[in-house]
């Protein structure tokens, strides 16, 4: 077997994994790797040692150039909002406190679900609170203040 054909081989096989492990990262290994293959079947490489030396340098320029932009392709603003620390969207919206809060912590009620809370201050059943912060299963709220009026 020719050897452009290995280089072949292992560049679908490792697009292949891609839909197995779908990191972004074997895909353009594979690419790489088929660049590679394409080089040695048209004769312009026939070193085994620049052969492994283009792949590398293929690899580490499509992750460090073409993952970027193919994942903010991908990916979209879900990325940006993931990073935000608020990927549910939760900071700003009202709760309900479910039952006193002891030492700093307790459940609220948003939208029918209940989640565990802290707060800095004491808190009543039933009163309405602001969510500040969400990390996990946890919120972080406040007393809710009504907006200033626009008068």
């Amino acid at each position: 077997m020719p050897e452009y054909s290995y280089w072949i081989i292992l560049g679908l096989a490792l697009i292949i994994l891609e839909f197995v492990l779908s990191g972004l990262v074997t895909v353009f290994l594979g690419i790489a790797a088929l660049l590679v293959g394409v080089l040695v079947f048209l004769g312009l490489l026939d070193d085994t040692a620049w052969e492994l030396a283009l792949f590398s340098l293929f690899s580490l320029l499509l992750l460090a150039v073409a993952r970027r932009y193919f994942r903010r392709w991908l990916l979209g603003k879900e990325t940006r909002a993931y990073d935000s620390g608020d990927s549910a969207g939760l900071v700003g919206h009202r709760a309900t406190v479910a039952g006193p809060f002891h030492q700093g912590s307790g459940t609220v009620l948003y939208r029918g679900a209940r989640w565990q809370a802290q707060a800095s201050g004491p808190l009543e059943d039933g009163q309405m609170v602001r969510i500040i912060e969400h990390q996990g299963l946890w919120l972080t709220v406040e007393p809710w203040t009504p907006p200033a009026s626009k008068d």
